[in-house]
């Protein structure tokens, strides 16, 4: 013990001889030090994205690729609303899906007004794919029909306080259509590339033009029956397309991104 104390005094007089020099070296130290904590951080959290979705190595992000005539392709995470329900019926691979589309509208519950940035709108097969966990509600039935809406915990807490809001009523958009609450979530994780403070019914947009694959204004994901389905689905959209395009005077094809990558 009295030989640590000798080697800690030697330092100590050795750093204070030097000042300038110390602090530079000591400053330097904690700055790495610091600068591969945060590195660090910033790689947990990014491969941690999403692990939490039981069904994600099935999940895929469906992307579309479309050109006129001769033109050059373009491509985006959009789809019309006839892409889940035409693929659904026609490749085996497709277990389920579903179509999203994110808005910014007004809320209002009697003198609470306001401008909601987070507002999904999302198929009642949202759960069949999703791992959000439901705290109140029936993950069937919550936005199973139209105008129901399901809200996360601090949602509901903004809106209610400590009331139950199961059965209030909200009203939404600038015409200020009624919703009905029929459940609440918990909030979405930070590690999550879906995230949302409202869950509404995708039938209260009455938007479901399936005669078409141009009206691109939705995200569709597809549950596939198993991560091998990637495979064997990817190879039978084009010709599938090639169909369905015919005479029409442009080409539209879609690809799977998987949902974990």
């Amino acid at each position: 013990m009295p030989m640590f104390r000798n080697y800690l005094l030697i330092a100590w007089r050795n750093l204070w001889k030097n000042k300038t020099t110390s602090f530079i070296n000591i400053f330097g130290l904690m700055t790495g030090i610091t600068c591969c904590l945060l590195i660090g951080l910033y790689i947990t959290n990014e491969l941690s994205f999403d692990k939490f979705q039981q069904k994600g190595n099935r999940i895929g992000r469906v992307i579309m690729q479309y050109r006129f005539s001769s033109g050059d392709f373009n491509s985006g995470n959009f789809t019309s609303t006839k892409v889940f329900p035409a693929f659904k019926k026609t490749f085996p691979e497709v277990e389920s899906g579903v179509r999203m589309q994110q808005r910014k509208l007004v809320v209002t519950y009697g003198d609470k007004q306001f401008d909601e940035s987070h507002i999904m709108f999302a198929d009642s097969t949202f759960f069949d794919l999703f791992s959000f966990k439901l705290l109140q509600g029936d993950p069937k039935q919550v936005i199973s029909g139209l105008y129901k809406v399901v809200l996360t915990q601090t949602t509901a807490k903004k809106y209610f306080g400590d009331d139950n809001p199961v059965g209030k009523i909200l009203k939404i958009g600038s015409d200020a259509t009624p919703y009905q609450v029929t459940g609440v979530i918990q909030d979405c994780p930070v590690n999550s590339q879906i995230s949302y403070d409202f869950l509404a019914s995708f039938s209260s947009l009455g938007e479901n033009q399936e005669d078409t694959y141009w009206d691109a204004n939705y995200t569709t994901y597809l549950l596939l029956k198993d991560e091998k389905s990637f495979a064997t689905l990817q190879p039978k959209i084009e010709p599938f397309m090639r169909r369905e395009m015919e005479g029409k005077g442009a080409t539209v094809n879609f690809y799977l991104e998987p949902f974990n990558k």
